[in-house]
């Protein structure tokens, strides 16, 4: 058993691999927004992959980096659905995103077609749109760096994937968003900023 164990965390690691893949498939969902417990994700290739190579669904989602207890939770009826999204728009005001929220989101998802209309649904008009600028992403991180909260990737995809994704595409990568946060010029237009030399003049 444990030479068994051994050979599929060595596998894990290999780049390129099957079982490489199916944690950056699984990392991917978790980014998107979408839930990890098995009930969510039972059927397809990837809880095929997580059983093959890691042992057990569960299994493949701590070795991507997650507490898996804190995602095995039960789907939420269509009514727990509409009863949390009023009680965060009691709360927050339309202010309310998706992806902060991944768990109502799926059952969203799964009982209404989409985060909008299950706002809809539950008389609380719609859910106010966030624009990720660079400006924005920028500002989030300096918020929660400010807070004191990790920023790494495997912690900000748990706690917002919605940020993650589009820190990784307006600048490229995480690592780049990063640094960004870090840089007082980094949220300005490219045709704004100046080269080294013009600054060193």
């Amino acid at each position: 058993m444990k030479a068994k164990k051994s050979t599929l965390a060595s596998a894990s690691k290999q780049p390129g691999s099957p079982a490489q893949a199916a944690l950056d498939e699984i990392r991917r969902r978790a980014a998107a927004g979408q839930p990890l417990n098995s009930g969510a994700n039972r059927g397809d290739w990837l809880y095929a992959a997580a059983a093959r190579f890691f042992g057990s669904w569960g299994a493949a989602v701590a070795a991507a980096g997650f507490d898996y207890d804190e995602h095995k939770q039960v789907d939420l009826s269509a009514g727990e659905v509409l009863r949390r999204i009023r009680a965060l728009v009691a709360e927050h005001g339309q202010k309310v995103h998706a992806g902060d929220h991944p768990l109502v989101s799926a059952g969203a998802r799964r009982h209404f077609g989409g985060w909008k209309a299950a706002f809809e649904a539950a008389g609380c008009g719609p859910p106010e749109t966030l624009t990720w600028t660079r400006e924005a992403v920028v500002a989030a991180i300096r918020e929660d760096l400010a807070n004191g909260l990790r920023v790494n990737s495997v912690a900000m995809v748990r706690r917002n994937g919605k940020l993650y994704v589009a820190g990784r595409r307006r600048f490229g990568s995480w690592a780049a968003a990063l640094v960004a946060a870090n840089d007082a010029e980094a949220t300005q237009p490219a045709a704004r900023r100046r080269s080294p030399k013009a600054r060193a003049r």
